[in-house]
């Protein structure tokens, strides 16, 4: 397709996101878990194919000052759009091309990281052939490449799934009426029989899929007419071919070994020693996997898969626990529960282990180095003076083990760069320039940890507009309130009351509202 002809994505514009997956802190965090040796994220060159307007880009570079931006992207509205929100953040670091990725031009350079999310699944052969040509020209030798792609076998239920609802969405010409349509009708079949069979509860599972999605999402990712699934292995010989090789997940939870029965098990453990490709796919097989998100490297890259735990002492470390007592006991012997993320538990005795958590989870989501928090570990146990002296590297050998075996759970994070912002409330607080025009805008911004934060209440997105550094508490409370009584004069006098017990409450909740902006990481010092 050529750039000037119009897209289904200038027709209808995909949501924009940040994917904290496609960071380049991700990709660098587990190539040196994988014994690789990545660029400095701060000082690196990160090149996103089929960018969209640059929502995710966009907050890379607002976050990363000192490296360098590129987007591609064949939708001349999103580029548009991303290059306005490019200027109102005064971002420099950023280049944004309405370009078809067919003629990227080679005075591109290279780039330490290159990603294309949503993209390899959903356009033709010869596009999918040249993304993985641009990983293999343009990568540099210890770069990263992030791929993501809809796999076998799972898809081979949405394949069921997707056939018949673009049949019978084609019956309707604009946009709207073939999502409408589409939807109705996988209802219409999930619902057909009193008692489901194997058929329709696969589309009732489906159903419930396709209502997570955006109208505009499940446009272009169900009802595209590109949508090429591939078996994993299939990918990999593709990007063989290329000079690429697997190197890992993004997802560290999509690489976690899941239980199995006995049986089962035993015949993994045969497959460990089999190559990683062969290995992964029949994993694939086991999970019905539907979606990978690939990084690939050169392939002249020695990868060591062992996880030595000695790496982990190189990076950052941030974890959102909690211990599950109230009054945990971190300096004896006796067992404590973490609880983590998604219903990650984590139990252990270990007092070392115990204060670390403890200590992480008070400062969420603040990020350690791990010296540093092995020294705080260490100080708070009394390790380093009187009768409970031990060895630093004693210490630092369990915990470094321990934290590689907790990341790996999904329990803990592993960095490879800590983000700037900042956990406390200031005298007069600063939320970021980006976040600020965001909730300006629309009911989502882009956190400093590369994260979504969505507010629904008007008022906790004026309030992040207000925090320019120049108000303090009282002052923001008197803007806040002017806020609401201009509000509450365009309502009626029900929705009055609403505001005026808005404003009763106002002053009451700020602090904790602040404080919630703090941990969502928006604020800087």
């Amino acid at each position: 397709m050529h750039v000037s002809d119009s897209t289904p994505y200038d027709e209808v514009a995909y949501p924009s996101a940040v994917y904290a997956q496609t960071h380049p802190d991700r990709l660098a965090t587990l190539a040196t878990l994988f014994g690789m040796t990545p660029a400095d994220v701060k000082h690196s060159r990160v090149l996103e194919l089929g960018c969209g307007d640059g929502g995710n880009l966009i907050a890379m570079a607002y976050g990363l000052p000192q490296s360098e931006f590129v987007g591609i992207d064949l939708s001349q509205r999103a580029i548009q759009s991303g290059q306005n929100t490019a200027n109102a953040a005064g971002l420099k670091n950023i280049a944004l091309h309405h370009l078809d990725l067919l003629d990227v031009p080679s005075d591109f350079g290279t780039f330490d990281f290159i990603l294309a999310h949503g993209l390899y699944s959903w356009v033709p052969t010869a596009a999918r052939d040249k993304i993985l040509a641009l990983c293999a020209e343009k990568l540099t030798p210890q770069g990263v490449a992030y791929i993501s792609y809809n796999a076998y076998p799972g898809n081979h239920l949405r394949d069921l799934v997707r056939g018949m609802m673009r049949y019978h969405a084609s019956h309707f010409a604009q946009p709207e009426q073939q999502i409408l349509q589409a939807r109705s009708l996988l209802q219409f079949l999930s619902e057909s029989k009193e008692e489901p069979d194997p058929y329709t509860q696969i589309l009732k599972r489906e159903m419930e899929r396709v209502l997570k999605y955006t109208d505009a999402a499940f446009f272009h990712d169900d009802l595209s007419p590109e949508n090429h699934p591939v078996y994993f292995h299939e990918f990999a010989a593709h990007a063989a071919q290329h000079g690429l090789q697997y190197l890992a997940e993004a997802d560290i939870l999509d690489m976690r070994e899941e239980t199995y029965p006995p049986q089962t098990a035993a015949v993994l453990r045969e497959l460990d020693g089999k190559d990683v490709v062969v290995r992964e796919q029949y994993r694939d097989f086991l999970k019905c996997r539907a979606f990978r998100q690939t990084l690939l490297c050169r392939s002249s890259v020695s990868i060591d898969r062992s996880f030595d735990p000695r790496r982990v002492r190189t990076l950052y470390v941030a974890a959102e626990v909690r211990p599950a007592s109230i009054q945990p006991d971190t300096a004896s012997d006796s067992p404590e529960l973490f609880l983590g993320p998604k219903g990650a538990e984590i139990e252990t005795a270990r007092p070392l282990l115990k204060t670390a958590f403890f200590t992480l989870g008070t400062l969420w989501p603040k990020c350690f180095s791990f010296a540093e928090l092995l020294t705080q570990t260490r100080a708070r146990l009394g390790h380093d003076t009187g009768a409970a002296q031990t060895s630093e590297e004693a210490d630092a050998q369990e915990l470094s083990q321990a934290l590689l075996q907790a990341h790996s759970a999904g329990f803990i994070e592993l960095h490879a760069h800590a983000p700037r912002f900042t956990t406390e409330v200031s005298e007069r607080p600063t939320a970021s320039l980006l976040a600020r025009l965001q909730f300006d805008n629309g009911y989502t911004a882009a956190t400093l940890r590369h994260t979504g934060l969505r507010i629904d209440d008007p008022v906790g997105r004026r309030l992040v507009t207000l925090l320019d550094g120049t108000r303090d508490r009282a002052a923001l409370v008197r803007a806040l309130s002017e806020h609401l009584k201009a509000k509450s004069a365009t309502v009626s006098s029900e929705k009055e009351t609403d505001q005026a017990d808005g404003l009763h409450r106002l002053d009451a909740e700020l602090d904790a509202k602040l404080a919630g902006l703090a941990r969502a990481a928006i604020l800087i010092a």
